[in-house]
């Protein structure tokens, strides 16, 4: 029997579910085993999900206090382990629930005996055989007595997400701003702000949330969208166009591209909150790494990669959640069989055609053809996405339809109402609960007493 070295750098949720994918083929197949290797660099799995309160210690980390999911746990959830739909509880969930579900898919599926904690992964070389080699380090012992390791794999699955390296515009005169300013991946709890005025560069999710949050407390909310025309008012949370510049005495300046003459100054700004996203960092990948690989910050950007996975010219190398907008845990789920099934057989198109692939897609602007910064934003096309990525890994049928098409409904119902709170205001879509309805690709909303009040 052949034994397939595998090696999976990060124990968050996408590493989690690649590790669940080819210890599943284990139990399966007679003719190759997998030897798994999780390599994660803190001391316990859950990724961004482990909550730490480093206030006193400076925070690095982007989740906070008092984050809930702003998707509902019935449609987060893997799909070999559902979650939720009874009612009982809320379907938006704090990030403690998330870490304990993610705990209870490692404990279910015996995850924790592959993981090795305190690990970092320092560096990585493709060799010319296209194995892999993986230089790491592990803390160990109450002295942190650090030890280092080098591996070679015949498979190395890249799962260190998206979400520690913060990506902040570059703001015209932004050095003639007198306030304080941080970057969302800082930000834990809105107390810093009470009395004063802030204003928030970002009106995606955690832009909303985080505007919400800090208006209960402030005296004033400038909520900055790129996408926003005209100043709007609501309560004490102004939504302002683009953020522009910042002028000689201080004063922060608004306009849309599409009115550029329709100019909006604020000049009492006490701090700004920018929540601008984050760059793709792999840390570990460098001039020596023998690979050609692209991630320059401020793009947004990976390439070359095949269908948003694989590399293009090395696909013993593999990226598992790199899309985002998107319902992470299942999609991760989805690639991470498909990498498994091409250590199998290799299914994918040949080296020309994979790389005239990733080339359109890397320079396409996205599913969208929009911008190169949308390269990896899929929204609604994740969902042909994720049929395309089971078909490659052999495993899109018909319950695999169902299951697609009914995240794709609850994602939609989900959306409709997040969209349509007013900003700053309460989130009133968070009290609704799901219940799912595979088989007829759909779902119910459930009432907090439990009483069904419709069905879709």
């Amino acid at each position: 029997m052949e034994t397939k070295k595998i090696g999976i750098i990060g124990g968050g949720a996408a590493g989690l579910a690649t590790a669940r994918a080819f210890l599943r083929e284990n139990e399966h197949n007679q003719n190759t085993q997998y030897d798994v290797t999780v390599l994660e660099s803190r001391d316990s799995i859950g990724g961004i999900w482990k909550y730490e309160d480093q206030t006193k210690t400076g925070k690095d980390r982007p989740m906070y206090r008092n984050l809930r999911t702003n998707l509902p746990k019935e449609l987060m959830a893997f799909r070999e382990l559902p979650w939720g739909g009874d009612g009982k509880e809320a379907s938006y969930v704090t990030h403690k629930d998330v870490l304990e579900y993610l705990e209870l898919y490692a404990n279910k599926f015996d995850l924790q005996k592959c993981i090795n904690f305190r690990s970092t992964v320092k560096h990585l070389k493709v060799l010319d055989n296209k194995q892999i080699s993986l230089e790491w380090t592990t803390s160990t012992g109450e002295n942190g007595n650090v030890k280092t390791h080098i591996g070679t794999f015949d498979n190395v699955c890249v799962c260190n997400g998206h979400y520690a390296r913060p990506s902040i515009p570059k703001l015209r005169g932004f050095d003639n701003f007198q306030g304080n300013f941080i970057h969302a991946i800082q930000y834990d709890n809105p107390e810093p702000y009470a009395g004063k005025t802030v204003l928030c560069v970002g009106a995606r999710p955690s832009g909303l949330d985080l505007c919400r949050e800090i208006a209960l407390v402030a005296k004033r909310v400038y909520l900055s969208d790129s996408t926003c025309d005209k100043m709007q008012t609501f309560g004490n949370v102004f939504l302002m166009p683009r953020t522009q510049s910042v002028d000689a005495n201080g004063a922060v300046h608004f306009s849309s591209p599409n009115f550029p003459t329709e100019e909006h100054v604020a000049d009492d700004i006490d701090a700004i909150v920018f929540c601008s996203g984050y760059d793709y960092d792999f840390p570990f990948i460098d001039e020596e790494s023998n690979i050609d690989i692209t991630f320059t910050p401020g793009e947004r950007r990976v390439q070359p990669l095949y269908e948003q996975t694989w590399h293009a010219e090395v696909p013993t190398l593999s990226f598992i959640g790199i899309p985002h907008s998107i319902v992470p845990f299942p999609l991760s789920e989805i690639q991470a069989q498909a990498v498994v099934s091409q250590t199998k057989q290799q299914t994918l198109p040949c080296l020309s055609d994979r790389l005239a692939a990733a080339s359109a897609d890397a320079n396409s602007g996205g599913p969208s053809k929009t911008r190169v910064l949308d390269t990896h934003n899929l929204g609604s096309f994740q969902w042909d996405f994720c049929r395309r990525i089971a078909k490659i890994g052999g495993n899109y049928d018909e319950e695999m339809e169902k299951f697609i098409a009914t995240n794709k409904a609850i994602y939609d119902r989900s959306g409709k109402e997040r969209k349509s709170m007013i900003p700053g205001g309460e989130d009133t879509y968070r009290e609704t609960r799901f219940r799912r309805d595979d088989e007829n690709q759909s779902y119910e909303i459930l009432q907090t007493e439990m009483e069904t009040t419709s069905a879709v």
